[in-house]
């Protein structure tokens, strides 16, 4: 909806492991936009139906690279909107992403008052891209007696250079204009993480 409110033909969309690019083609679908996908090629093979669950939606292309994702948008910026699905890009997208994932703690919170008349003592969320662990946390930031706890690959081990653990080892960079923990060289340059999963 946002997308048309802007005038916007189209929105493109980068996917993990389908869920956010499965949504998105519906989205476009329901408001006959066009829809480009970009997903990395281990993760179509990976999450092959839910490759075939976009194609149901939309006539498209699901690019090799996500990070494509982002140069196309900049390259159409009239046309096209970006429809981020995690915390990284320019503002306002991980506000964005924060807000709409928000229901997972508010969820949660609810839930935990509802069981037990209180609040958690502990939350795990997977690291991963970061959307669901900050929609988790986010809720809870302000209560210090909550412990938050974010979990990350770990891969082959973080000694092996073959991990995905950008807090545990990482430096603070900028990826998609937006400042993170990333895995780097020593000239700054972002290395590409490992996963056992993929």
């Amino acid at each position: 909806m946002i997308a048309r409110r802007l005038g916007c033909s189209r929105v493109v969309a980068a996917t993990g492991a389908g869920q956010h690019g499965v949504a998105t083609a519906a989205a476009c679908a329901k408001f006959s936009l066009e829809c480009t996908v970009f997903m990395g090629t281990a993760d179509k093979e990976k999450q092959f139906s839910n490759v075939l669950s976009m194609k149901l939606f939309v006539e498209g292309t699901f690019k090799d690279a996500s990070t494509e994702a982002i140069r196309n948008w900049v390259g159409n910026l009239e046309t096209t909107y970006y429809l981020s699905g995690t915390v990284v890009g320019p503002h306002p997208s991980p506000l964005m992403v924060r807000e709409f994932q928000s229901v997972i703690g508010k969820e949660t919170r609810g839930q935990a008052n509802q069981l037990w008349g209180g609040k958690p003592d502990v939350l795990v969320a997977c690291v991963g891209s970061g959307s669901n662990a900050l929609g988790l946390f986010h809720e809870f930031v302000g209560d210090e007696d909550v412990r938050l706890v974010g979990i990350e690959a770990a891969g082959l081990g973080l000694d092996s250079g073959k991990h995905s653990a950008t807090l545990a080892v990482g430096d603070v960079g900028v990826y998609h204009g937006s400042m993170s923990y990333l895995l780097q060289d020593d000239e700054g340059q972002i290395l590409k993480p490992h996963s056992v999963g993929v």
